[in-house]
């Protein structure tokens, strides 16, 4: 238990989850700058070098049912550690392939990796260690996520320049790796500490109930309520839409043909509306609820986009039009597993998640390489953008319609 006037634990398992965070962004930057290079280098298609992502989202889904149940019953430090070192591992093997087929067995060892440490494992962990301010602790570790995307995306754009893409893959394994001691030896459950969740003990506003007193469907009843199947679609259009900035870099420098530099400035300020976005998610969602959440990222999506499409004429348009997708760019790590928690409750989270991320990374697997083929087939992004802000609109109105039937619910079953 939280003596008074000390440090919860929570705070500390936050800078465990901040530095996943880190090993993680490193192990995304396999894709973004590394595209022109190595597509020009080894002779294939875009779409078919950016097929190992979606292989890595495929691998992802059919673990996360085993992530789930693993990160909550076996010693979680040990789990996530050994979860990272494979997804480096993965990175550095792409140093040495010749050809395009070899990085798919990356996509598969980074995806088991990331099953255990990365998006459902940050949503689950954090779960566990807040009943108060989830938000704001989910949307800071998404915010420092974002920064180390940004030195990630630079430094990549800085190897590939000066060492070659092959060395820049080993350069970037090694770095990865300082995360692993401080999850190691932190990274604990409530259980492993003997402590309560942050805000356990206080209050509910306008009531007695203390906030340990939560509520939640299980598995079995969320099947049967369509909330469950509207919250899963509005995280499944996060899914889906969520995919298209990852090709700003792109969009930059082979339809526009801005160089790798300026392609790497282009994910920067993504990255860089996305720490901001992190805060304000979280923040929006604890005061505000999740419906405004939605809006939000709707808003600058659909901006956002608008520009990227006028920079097909004026290619400097590319960067504001970045920052905008970037604040609202953590609609599918920040928006969707609240949307979730909103809907369906906290208690019986974990196991609920893990079942809507397996759709939620198909949705991944099956969408973020054919998003290549709309500049393989036309020439331009221009119809990825259309689409991205069509789903990005559509999910406010799905899960604001789940969050009515889940305060119905509630209502009726006094849990309100």
């Amino acid at each position: 238990m939280k003596k008074q006037g000390s440090i919860h634990y929570a705070w500390v398992v936050v800078l465990c989850c901040v530095m996943m965070s880190f090993t993680s962004m490193i192990a995304n930057a396999a894709c973004g700058n590394f595209t022109t290079p190595v597509v020009q280098e080894l002779g294939c298609s875009v779409s078919s070098f950016t097929l190992f992502i979606s292989i890595q989202a495929g691998s992802m889904a059919l673990m996360y049912p085993i992530a789930a149940k693993v990160l909550t019953t076996k010693p979680i430090g040990k789990v996530v550690t050994a979860a990272l070192l494979l997804q480096l591992v993965a990175l550095g093997l792409m140093g040495t392939y010749h050809s395009v087929y070899s990085f798919y067995l990356s996509g598969v060892l980074s995806g088991v990796g990331s099953a255990f440490s990365y998006l459902i494992a940050l949503p689950i962990i954090i779960n566990m260690w807040f009943k108060e301010k989830a938000g704001l602790a989910l949307g800071i570790v998404t915010s420092f996520g974002s920064t180390f995307g940004i030195l990630s995306s630079l430094l990549s754009a800085q190897l590939i320049v000066h060492v070659g893409w092959r060395n820049a893959y080993f350069i970037l394994a090694l770095c990865g790796m300082v995360s692993l001691p401080v999850v190691f030896f932190l990274l604990k459950t409530p259980e492993e500490k003997k402590t309560l969740p942050y805000g356990s003990e206080q209050p509910r506003e306008g009531g007695t109930a203390p906030a340990s007193a939560e509520w939640g469907l299980t598995r079995k009843q969320a099947f049967r309520h369509p909330m469950f199947y509207l919250a899963w679609l509005t995280c499944l259009c996060y899914s889906l839409g969520s995919g298209v900035p990852s090709y700003s870099a792109t969009f930059a420098t082979m339809e526009l043909g801005q160089s790798i530099q300026f392609g790497s400035y282009a994910a920067v300020c993504v990255s860089l509306g996305m720490i901001a976005c992190g805060f304000i998610l979280g923040f929006i969602n604890d005061r505000f609820g999740a419906r405004a959440g939605m809006i939000w990222g709707a808003a600058f999506n659909v901006a956002g986009f608008s520009v990227m499409m006028l920079a097909i004429r004026s290619p400097m348009l590319v960067l504001p039009g970045c920052i905008l997708l970037g604040l609202g760019g953590s609609m599918y790590t920040v928006q969707a597993p609240l949307v979730a928690r909103s809907v369906l409750g906290p208690k019986h989270y974990s196991e609920i998640w893990s079942v809507m991320m397996i759709g939620n990374s198909l949705m991944g697997a099956f969408s973020f390489g054919p998003i290549g083929l709309f500049y393989d087939k036309t020439g331009s992004y221009r119809g990825a953008f259309i689409m991205a802000m069509a789903v990005f609109t559509a999910a406010v109105f799905v899960g604001s319609a789940a969050l009515s039937l889940s305060k119905k619910y509630r209502r009726e079953h006094g849990t309100a």
